[in-house]
């Protein structure tokens, strides 16, 4: 189990992550990916694919799709460089290089990011914790791929994922392509660190089947991960934390 806390107004707020069983302790509790027994409570499902880090690094690959383990060995021929940084060795200049490159991503996707210093924040509340995993690739000579995970003792989670198509294309044209090799062959070597310093399971951070996101669960799914569905909900425990809720819900309106 991964937990955040945080004191606001005299009142407890913990994020948690991957429970199996409820957190006692008084305050405001916001589960995500619970893996204990369905709650009593308005909960979302949460659909995901897990891959099992117990198998040797042969075996994991052999559940890629055929295509996935061409790209991932491609990447590796077109000499892509990657750099795997744990909470200890992430500084805050490197999370503000992430959080610029995640927000040009979204700007390349038409959108825009609503709060860098937010994620910036949350980023390293997980990085001060020791949960923090931060990654990227480099394809001709620039960083083109990010990615973010956090962990607890067993599962490593997919947060984030960003790519940029923004480099220049190369003689055969195929800079793109070659990005979304890097992409594959840095989730790879993600796996194997992950499993080398001793996490079970890969959580691959979600795998919805809407429109917006199907073709991005396709992609995830050539990697052969298992689905698998958790609960995310918001517990209440202790009579300050429901007088502290009831006193906002009242004020809203």
């Amino acid at each position: 189990m991964l937990s955040l806390h945080k004191k606001k107004h005299g009142i407890n707020f913990y994020t948690v992550w991957f429970a199996t069983e409820p957190f006692r302790k008084p305050g405001i509790v916001a589960y995500y990916e619970y893996a204990g027994k369905k709650p009593d409570v308005t909960c979302s499902d949460f659909e995901t694919l897990i891959t099992d880090l117990t198998e040797t690094e042969e075996e994991i690959k052999q559940h890629f799709s055929k295509s996935c383990k061409y790209k991932v060995n491609r990447a590796t021929r077109e000499d892509v460089q990657w750099t795997i940084l744990d909470s200890s060795k992430i500084t805050d200049e490197e999370l503000k290089n992430f959080v610029n490159f995640f927000a040009s991503f979204w700007e390349s996707k038409g959108t825009s990011l609503s709060d860098k210093e937010k994620l910036l924040q949350e980023l390293m509340a997980y990085r001060d914790v020791n949960a923090l995993t931060l990654s990227y690739a480099v394809v001709n000579g620039e960083k083109a791929v990010y990615h973010t995970h956090i962990a607890d003792d067993t599962t490593a989670r997919l947060l984030h994922s960003a790519s940029l198509y923004r480099l220049q294309k190369d003689e055969k044209g195929n800079t793109k392509n070659l990005i979304g090799m890097a992409n594959r062959l840095l989730h790879f070597e993600e796996m194997k660190h992950f499993k080398e310093i001793g996490k079970t399971r890969y959580d691959w951070g979600g795998a919805g089947h809407t429109e917006d996101v199907i073709h991005i669960t396709e992609f995830k799914e050539s990697f052969g991960g298992t689905p698998a569905v958790y609960y995310s909900f918001e517990q209440v425990n202790g009579l300050m934390a429901k007088l502290f809720k009831l006193t906002v819900k009242i004020l809203r309106k």
